[in-house]
């Protein structure tokens, strides 16, 4: 392997930024490289991260992540659950950041009251499902992308055999009493949750770990007697919403501290403030 990783560097560009020093692959460079060498593009990718080179379609990533900490996210396996608002933009935020283990559920199909605040809800993927359409999507970002698209709706009986190998689960749900049968699954299996729910122009997210108890009447006190019917929904929430649920799984994933863990942060977009709610205990 230390002749093949010569020839790979011998293509490889200096790259600096920040005052720290890298190297870069040109795409097609690493792919010409990793047909060369009997590998796949995705092993190729790992190659390259493992010799310290990075890939010219993740190199912006640098020097926020080093090789070392984009070879991890490249390795590990996500899971998330609903694809609509909130999994549309998580699903999407993740593949461009590197993270290369998708696991896609949802068993709905695109309908138009979907197309203001759903990203991948276009004219064109109307009455298409929801899974099959993310995993397009990702794959024409990235090809090299290890995806598994699960077009159906999970239940507690379903949803063990799509954890293993999960590193971290993220809620796209759009339905408490699904959260509500799902949550302690996930616990159970001992995989990370990163919640979050939208509504009008306020959202939240949490961290929920493997030891946590009690978590889900601090979410949503009372919450069995809260409708069920769709809430309204504005995409600037969405968008927000989401990319403050994927900071938190990238933290997850790279082993640093949450930001949320036994705190709820809360966004209110009529005042535009972000604000940290202590939820308090929490652990088993």
């Amino acid at each position: 392997m230390a002749g093949k990783l010569g020839t790979l560097e011998a293509v490889a560009k200096p790259l600096a930024r920040g005052g720290q020093a890298a190297r870069v692959v040109a795409d097609a460079a690493l792919q010409a490289w990793s047909r060369a060498q009997g590998l796949t593009l995705r092993e190729g990718v790992a190659a390259a991260l493992t010799a310290g080179i990075f890939p010219e379609c993740y190199e912006r990533n640098f020097p926020a992540l080093s090789a070392a900490q984009q070879l991890r996210l490249w390795e590990s396996r996500v899971l998330i659950l609903g694809l609509g608002g909130l999994g549309g933009y998580l699903a999407t935020l993740l593949a461009r950041t590197g993270v290369g283990k998708l696991r896609l559920a949802d068993g709905d199909l695109f309908t138009p009251a979907n197309r203001n605040r759903q990203l991948l809800a276009t004219g064109e993927t109307l009455g298409q499902g929801k899974a099959l359409v993310t995993a397009r999507h990702l794959a024409a970002l990235n090809p090299a992308l290890e995806i598994e698209a699960i077009p159906d709706f999970l239940d507690a009986r379903r949803l063990p055999a799509h954890l293993a190998g999960v590193r971290v689960a993220l809620d796209g749900l759009d339905r408490i009493r699904t959260r509500r049968e799902l949550f302690p699954v996930i616990q159970q299996a001992g995989v990370p949750l990163v919640h979050a729910a939208v509504q009008g122009r306020h959202g939240q997210v949490a961290t929920i770990l493997p030891g946590d108890r009690e978590v889900w009447g601090k979410f949503y006190p009372g919450g069995s007697s809260l409708p069920e019917e769709p809430p309204e929904v504005l995409a600037p929430t969405v968008s927000l919403v989401a990319s403050l649920q994927v900071q938190e799984a990238l933290r997850l994933l790279l082993g640093q501290p949450p930001a949320y863990h036994g705190r709820l942060a809360h966004f209110d977009g009529d005042t535009g403030r972000l604000e940290i709610v202590e939820l308090g205990g929490g652990r088993g």
